[in-house]
């Protein structure tokens, strides 16, 4: 009878995370197929926020009820708990509301209820209660954040939906609620509580902090793809949740368990082979958007094997009260696993990450069992102390250092390159001189350079001057001569091209690229006009006597995105010049700039072919800019949005697809290159037909046009 209970009570257990896995995946694969990548990390990195945060709120007291509960039977313990769980919860609740966003913020209540209701159930031993909890909390999550979605559009309702569910089953726990609790029994667990809180925290952040960092250093596209191959991983790790809630229990209440673990890791190692094998084969004809995710599903399938394993050994550690064990073997993971992402992610991108994880995951099952062997009970709490400083220490020391982009200096002969990041892209300078040494000291200047017009000239930097006329309202900004000159010049560039250039659209690049990539559908007619009615160039008053710009309507922003790279390259190449260089070029972002006797081979990025070239040009004295549709952009199922926006339309622009300029200054190839592209082959060849202007604009068809002038070839050879 007691065999029977056992299997029992591990089907309802298992039954529960089952039914809670098997929805929870429809709910990510739903999600694949409504969003767009980018909002679909977005959804990631808010959701795993709100966990993370719950993971402190509960602070301990849910593996506490479990652990405890099963031995003693005292319901002083759980009205005690649920006094501690809700007043955090809510305080918690109010400031990522204000701070992030209210939904945000309602989950994080929802969640630390619900996660104290489940191990209540746990701890009374009520499966059948702990089973239902879970199926329904995720099939009215499921239900609920696809239909606000649908009604509302916002990645925010998603998240609504799903704060809305766990309330709704978590206020179950509600019911031990008492004003006047005996707090002796919680007093007495407290130790148990803290250490298992750090424990808790230290789980999350090993399972949740890897989408949070994710999508702060890489982007919410890739944050995308992680994802999937994440809920992959989910999917398979149902098998180290269901022994660890299950085994807990019953491990605290003496019942050998061996039979059921040796069949937990047999079963794992199965699943993750298969993973390994299928994965090339299902997702291209699921998710064809998604199959950059093969390879990190592949990897991160592996990863169910070591997890099922620190599944068993965590359950085996909390049943002997070793907590403090389970601490120190999260945070020894946690360790690794930043430094990995931080690291792998990126040198390798999201093979790098799904790597990091896997190891992350070694690391984990590895120390659960053997880190026992190694401390003694009494010297656990001392060296994890030393433990969490030392890799905090080091988790700070490794981010600071990756936001450090030294510049790399290359010496081949007599030519010197130097490479580092500047203007949120890639720069290069390669600089032909006898003296490398002088060489050296002239990129090192023109480099700074460009970080110095990127100070001036940011959107997002609150120092530059751009982000002081962006927030001055309708009043006066005093500008530098510099900045006065780009805008004038864009000013120039927009009268030119009829309004096809225009600096003033930042609310439609805000609209665009990012609240639609959030939220994964297009923008409503309202919210276009809205975006419209802040773009107009003639909006935008320049009074260079007395060094001021203005906007005439209140809410409008310029983005010089199309003018500042051509304007440094410009710097950068009377730096060098001054330097008393006499060839080089200079690169920003594909973006280039080049004088002297050399001539330089420059391949034309092909706009649809990736690795294949429209031709190669020798440039000698001039600049060279292109803008294309496929630098920056995302799908809204089969439509292409990108950068580059039609102030007159506020869409996209869709007249071209690509187009190359080359003049003698990258100040006016970069405006120009931007004007024609908006402005389209029938419109931009006559802009063309100016003097000193040599173009190529391929059209949407693939056609090819090039300027009265352009004399170069076009051979599809490589450089």
């Amino acid at each position: 009878m007691t065999i029977l209970r056992n299997y029992r009570g591990l089907l309802r257990v298992a039954g529960g995370q089952v039914g809670a896995a098997t929805s929870g995946a429809a709910f990510w694969l739903v999600m694949a197929w409504i969003l767009h990548p980018v909002a679909y990390g977005h959804l990631s990195w808010l959701i795993s926020i709100a966990m993370l945060i719950s993971a402190f709120t509960v602070l301990g007291w849910g593996k506490t009820i479990a652990t405890y509960y099963p031995k003693e039977g005292r319901n002083e313990l759980l009205s005690g708990s649920v006094i501690i769980v809700l007043t955090a919860s809510l305080l918690a609740g109010a400031v990522t509301s204000l701070v992030l966003d209210p939904a945000v913020g309602l989950l994080v209540i929802g969640l630390s209820l619900f996660s104290l209701a489940v191990y209540s159930d746990l701890g009374e031993q009520n499966y059948a209660r702990y089973m239902w909890m879970w199926i329904g909390v995720r099939l009215a999550s499921f239900i609920l954040a696809v239909a606000i979605y649908l009604w509302w559009g916002m990645v925010s309702g998603i998240v609504a939906g799903l704060a809305i569910a766990y309330l709704t089953f978590g206020s179950r726990i509600l019911k031990h609620f008492c004003i006047n609790p005996g707090m002796r029994e919680v007093r007495g667990k407290m130790g148990f509580a803290l250490t298992t809180l750090g424990a808790d925290v230290s789980t999350g952040a090993v399972n949740l902090l890897d989408k949070v960092l994710i999508g702060l250093y890489f982007g919410m596209a890739m944050l995308g793809f992680y994802q999937l191959a994440y809920r992959i991983f989910v999917a398979l790790t149902i098998l180290p949740k269901i022994l660890l809630f299950y085994l807990l229990p019953e491990k605290s209440a003496g019942r050998r368990t061996t039979g059921i673990e040796i069949l937990g890791i047999l079963i794992s190692v199965g699943l993750a082979g298969l993973t390994f094998i299928l994965a090339p084969l299902v997702i291209p004809q699921l998710f064809p958007d998604f199959t950059e995710s093969i390879g990190a599903i592949q990897i991160m399938g592996l990863a169910a094997i070591p997890a099922t394993i620190a599944g068993v050994k965590t359950s085996e550690l909390y049943s002997r009260e070793r907590a403090r064990v389970v601490l120190g073997s999260h945070l020894v993971a946690l360790g690794v696993g930043v430094t990995g992402i931080m690291s792998l992610g990126k040198s390798f991108g999201l093979l790098g990450l799904a790597i990091s994880m896997l190891i992350l995951q070694i690391t984990l099952a590895a120390s659960l069992t053997f880190s026992p062997r190694l401390f003694s009970r009494g010297a656990v709490p001392n060296k994890m102390v030393v433990g969490l400083a030392s890799m905090t220490l080091a988790a700070v020391l490794l981010l600071s250092y990756l936001n450090i982009q030294p510049l790399q200096i290359e010496i081949v002969g007599n030519k010197v390159r130097g490479a580092g990041t500047a203007m949120g892209t890639f720069v290069a300078i390669t600089v032909v001189h006898e003296k490398t040494e002088d060489a050296e000291a002239a990129i090192a200047e023109a480099f700074e350079e460009i970080k110095r017009i990127e100070r001036l000239m940011s959107v997002q930097d609150e120092t530059s001057e751009i982000y002081a006329l962006n927030h001055s309202g309708t009043d006066w900004v005093e500008l530098s001569p510099e900045v006065l000159h780009v805008l004038t010049r864009a000013q120039y560039y927009s009268s030119l091209s009829g309004g096809a250039f225009d600096i003033t659209v930042q609310p439609l690049m805000d609209l665009w690229m990012e609240k639609t990539k959030e939220r994964g559908k297009m923008p409503v007619p309202d919210e276009l006009s809205e975006a419209l009615e802040l773009v107009g160039w003639n909006n935008l008053i320049v009074d260079g006597d007395h060094s001021r710009a203005r906007f005439v309507q209140y809410g409008m922003e310029v983005t010089l995105g199309g003018i500042a790279k051509g304007y440094a390259l410009d710097r950068a190449v009377e730096v060098l010049m001054e330097s008393g260089i006499e060839s080089a070029l200079v690169e920003i972002g594909g973006d280039l700039r080049a004088f002297g006797s050399k001539k330089w081979r420059i391949a034309l990025q092909h706009p649809r072919e990736r690795g294949e070239w429209l031709g190669v040009i020798e440039l000698e004295d001039g600049a060279i800019v292109t803008s294309g549709d496929y630098a920056r952009y995302f799908f809204l199922g089969r439509r292409r949005i990108h950068h580059l926006m039609d102030p007159r339309t506020g869409y996209p622009a869709d007249k071209s697809i690509s187009v190359t300029i080359i003049t003698n200054k990258g100040i006016d190839a970069d405006a120009l290159s931007t004007a024609v592209f908006v402005m389209g082959p029938e419109e931009g060849e006559k802009l063309l037909s100016s003097p000193g202007i040599k173009g190529l604009i391929v059209a949407p068809d693939g056609e090819v046009i090039k300027s009265e002038s352009w004399n170069f070839p076009l051979a599809s050879s490589r450089p």
